[in-house]
């Protein structure tokens, strides 16, 4: 009987290890795509999660540059938890993941930028006067909100999984003066490269939409009042119209490109 008894407790032993293995090998490693992430100002960021396991802990640095938090139900992540975070001041602090699964940890470095707005110009429009040559080799200008009202003029690289292709082609101002209803101003300066900068004029064609965005988004202070529609963007994100203004011309006439107001992230390293 004695042999038997140690037989069943060997037995029960390697049960108990195969099973802890087992359980090691389902619990994922907890890894992201990138080391350091940026968020604008009153944005919000989701993170590439590689790998994790879906219940996280988080612990932001500075709890009055930025906050964290998780959203569950998506799919093509691991274990359909999302991690997000929303920046609130400019500055530099962390988030600091742990997956409760592992007690793995990882700490991430979180910039809070300036926001922007993407406008991303779209050159297969069949609308009359359309120029498909308008501002030439650019493909989406970011518009800062700070004082020196910067311009960053990329044009769209190869896209991957991990990068959105983006690529500088120049820095310059811009400004934004209001207009009718469904008409704005745009002056771009394109400074970077050029000697003597060079100037540029636009009537922006739109919705009360996108005049009531960009003075939120932006800072304009131009007073625009709350639309009736309450979501944060309308859908699907319509297309407006930029028409070259030139001297003497009328509106309506000029050289035109479709674009639309787009949520592409700048590239991580552009703004201070």
């Amino acid at each position: 009987m004695k042999i038997r008894t140690l037989s069943y407790s060997s037995i029960l032993f390697c049960i108990l290890l195969l099973w802890s293995a087992c359980k090691e090998d389902a619990d994922a490693p907890l890894r992201f795509y990138d080391s350091k992430y940026e968020v604008p100002m009153g944005g919000r960021r989701y993170l590439g999660i590689e790998s994790g396991n879906g219940d996280y802990s988080l612990e932001i640095g500075n709890a009055h540059i930025a906050s964290a938090g998780t959203e569950t139900g998506w799919s093509g992540v691991p274990a359909g938890c999302q991690i997000y975070v929303t920046g609130i001041l400019t500055g530099s602090t962390y988030l600091k993941v742990t997956d409760n699964a592992t007690q793995e940890t990882c700490t991430l470095p979180i910039k809070v930028v300036d926001n922007y707005e993407d406008i991303n110009l779209i050159r297969n429009s069949i609308r009359p006067n359309i120029d498909k040559n308008l501002l030439p080799g650019i493909d989406d200008i970011f518009l800062i909100s700070n004082a020196a009202r910067d311009a960053y003029f990329f044009k769209q690289g190869k896209q991957t999984a991990f990068s959105s292709g983006l690529e500088l082609i120049t820095k310059g101002s811009y400004a934004l003066e209001q207009g009718t209803e469904d008409r704005l101003t745009l002056s771009l300066t394109f400074s970077l490269d050029a000697a003597p900068p060079s100037e540029h004029k636009f009537i922006l064609w739109g919705t009360p939409y996108l005049s009531h965005r960009l003075d939120k988004n932006l800072q304009l202070n131009w007073g625009t009042p709350p639309l009736e529609d309450t979501r944060t963007s309308p859908e699907p994100p319509p297309s407006y119209t930029l028409e070259e203004i030139t001297e003497g011309g009328e509106p309506g006439t000029g050289r035109q490109i479709g674009f639309m107001l787009n949520y592409k992230e700048i590239p991580t390293g552009i703004l201070p």
